[in-house]
């Protein structure tokens, strides 16, 4: 998978703004504040139709209501182009577009596979447990659509079983239908653990090798997550039921859903103990290095491999490190690499300048 065009219109800082693909690496240049990272964001939108850095009304050109996003892409030996139109009313409205037909959200998201690495996921391990979840549900949305239904399913049920039990415990309502939305969370959450499980397997499969190879140290890795009992879908299901009923009455007067997907975690452990507390920032980001280097592994179906974003992410890096990265990543993955200092690399070079965004947004305002 190749991007070999982005257009976009009103995105960020961009009013308009037009650039052909023509490599396999990309390094973006320009000082801080140019919109190095919003090209970025651009590509990652198109993948999952959502920020990597803040909610969506954000992603708006200041004083539009209104954007497109345009890439030209080369997938299974084909071109294809993806469309994406957002206005901004009393809510965000989306039209997506495959080659110029108009197309369901459902089937439009992951058309194009994405991993980015910036510099905030150097504290994964480091963060809630909320934000390792949204990266298991991200990595997994783009893997399987019927993970995304799951999970969109799974949140309006639990939102209904929570008001149910808010309304519980006021005495506004009996519980009899208790069972019903519990029965749908078990269902439901049941099928997304077990597709979180066997990620965590397959990162289980190699993340102590990649960890040694970029770290030069060896050690004992592995990705542990903490959840409900079994493998198999069944299994689990049980294990929920039974946690379920255990916990029933300190639900009600907690007014809560304690049991389930939205509850879980995962880490880092070596020999039974948990990494992050006794790492330091370079072993931090080796750890995260290899997550994301097996992300793109998980997310390569055949010849098809995801695009990978890094944002700043080389600066971060030390030469060992570094070298690693790029050695690894040396014909495998397209990459987009934004950096302040050029690059002594081959590579496509694309220059972003203040200059460049200020003479658009003049442009833009002639022609209105």
């Amino acid at each position: 998978m190749k991007i070999k065009n982005i257009q976009i219109k009103n995105f960020r800082n961009y009013p308009s703004l037009n650039i052909d693909i023509t490599g396999d690496t990309i390094i973006l240049t320009g000082p801080n504040a140019v919109g190095k990272t919003n090209l970025l964001e651009s590509v990652y939108f198109a993948s999952l139709f959502k920020s990597f850095r803040d909610d969506t009304e954000f992603i708006f050109l200041k004083n539009s209501n209104s954007l497109e996003l345009g890439l030209v892409l080369e997938k299974e030996g084909q071109s294809h182009t993806l469309n994406i139109f957002l206005e901004k009313r009393e809510k965000i409205y989306a039209n997506f577009l495959i080659d110029g037909v108009k197309t369901k959200r459902r089937q439009a998201q992951g058309f194009i596979s994405v991993v980015i690495f910036d510099p905030t996921d150097v504290d994964m391990f480091t963060k809630t447990p909320e934000s390792r979840r949204k990266y298991l549900n991200m990595v997994l949305s783009q893997k399987n659509p019927e993970y995304l239904d799951a999970l969109g399913r799974y949140k309006k049920v639990l939102f209904q079983k929570n008001k149910l039990l808010q309304d519980i415990k006021a005495g506004r309502n009996n519980g009899l239908d208790l069972d019903v939305w519990n029965e749908q969370l078990v269902s439901l959450g049941s099928f997304i653990i077990a597709e979180r499980k066997t990620f965590v397997n397959f990162l289980n499969t190699g993340i102590a090798d990649v960890y040694t190879t970029i770290s030069g140290f060896h050690r004992p890795v592995e990705v542990s997550y903490e959840t409900l009992p079994g493998d198999a879908v069944a299994e689990i299901s049980q294990s929920f039921r039974e946690k379920l009923l255990a916990l029933s009455s300190r639900e009600k007067l907690l007014a809560s859903c304690l049991v389930g997907p939205h509850r879980d975690d995962f880490s880092l452990k070596s020999d039974g103990l948990f990494l992050s507390p006794f790492s330091s920032r370079g072993e931090l980001r080796s750890q995260v290095l290899a997550l994301k280097i097996l992300e793109l592994e998980y997310l390569s179906k055949g010849e098809e491999k995801p695009i990978l974003l890094l944002d700043d992410v080389l600066s971060e890096l030390d030469e060992t490190r570094r070298t690693f990265l790029l050695k690894y990543l040396q014909g495998k993955f397209q990459t987009f690499i934004t950096t302040t200092h050029p690059l002594e690399m081959p590579a496509q070079h694309i220059t972003l300048t203040p200059a460049v965004v200020e003479e658009e947004e003049q442009e833009k305002q002639l022609e209105n």
